[in-house]
């Protein structure tokens, strides 16, 4: 059942997120052409548009940004707090299904965006800077280069290889801990009858303080400095971060556990649809 939810809701959030991506890259895109003619020092009404391109580019890419947030929250709303809620919450799929698809293709949507600004981003400072991509590689030391090098400071390949799975497993915890944040928030705020709005506020608030005093309670840093004392070598630098990034994937974690626990006691027990 989890396939065919998420098939469903790929299908209804692609709607609003494909058009914003296209319009986003169309504009991008406009932008390189109009600050290469504006570098000519054009004047009059040409320089005024391709001005207002740039503009609307810088204004499309934080569009972008923000839309995976507006349409994870809205379709989070009317599919299972909203009207159709009373559909939703009869098909024969668990709330974890149903939870677990809005989670997924939220997270996903975040990431893709992300990803296609970032490229968007390299390709235009290719473009605008003259470079190809192959002369941009040539710059970079080839892979038995950075072998070497790290052995000669004492580094191994499963050092780094931990640290890259580490920063990657952050990035996407912290969507999904995003996605849950709103989740449990909005879930616990319908559980009333009345301002389930001003509730859902609240409570977003209230877990947003609730981590923040927990977490900086512990110091991060300063528990680093006693475990590692003063970093001298490169090792020792490589180490570090993969200790920091440890602490702050499990701090991730909690706040998720705690998130989905919340959404999924607050629409099966609470949840007020009237």
């Amino acid at each position: 059942m989890l396939g065919k939810l998420l098939k469903y809701e790929f299908r209804a959030t692609g709607r609003s997120m494909l058009p914003v991506l296209g319009v986003m890259t169309l504009l991008v895109a406009l932008a390189n052409v109009s600050v290469r003619v504006l570098d000519k020092n054009i004047g009059g009404f040409l320089a005024v548009l391709f001005g207002l391109i740039i503009f609307a580019t810088v204004i499309a890419v934080i569009a972008a940004e923000i839309m995976p947030i507006v349409v994870m929250v809205t379709r989070f709303y009317r599919n299972l707090l909203g009207g159709e809620g009373y559909l939703m919450h009869t098909l024969p799929a668990s709330v974890h299904s149903l939870v677990w698809s809005k989670l997924i293709v939220s997270c996903v949507w975040m990431l893709l965006t992300n990803l296609v600004i970032f490229l968007l981003g390299g390709l235009s400072a290719l473009h605008l800077g003259d470079l190809s991509l192959g002369q941009i590689m040539a710059g970079f030391p080839s892979s038995a280069e950075i072998r070497a090098a790290l052995e000669q400071m004492g580094v191994g390949g499963g050092d780094v290889t931990l640290l890259l799975v580490e920063m990657a497993l952050i990035v996407v915890l912290v969507q999904l801990v995003t996605c849950l944040h709103f989740y449990a928030a909005m879930s616990l705020g319908h559980m009333f009858t009345r301002h389930k709005g001003l509730f859902s506020v609240l409570f977003f608030l209230g877990f947003s303080y609730l981590f923040s005093a927990i977490f900086s309670s512990f110091g991060v840093s300063q528990l680093s400095n006693e475990v590692f004392g003063t970093v001298e070598t490169a090792l020792d630098s490589i180490r570090l971060a993969q200790f920091i990034l440890g602490e702050s994937i499990g701090a991730t974690l909690i706040q998720g556990v705690v998130f989905y626990i919340a959404t999924v006691l607050g629409l099966k027990k609470g949840l007020n649809l009237a």
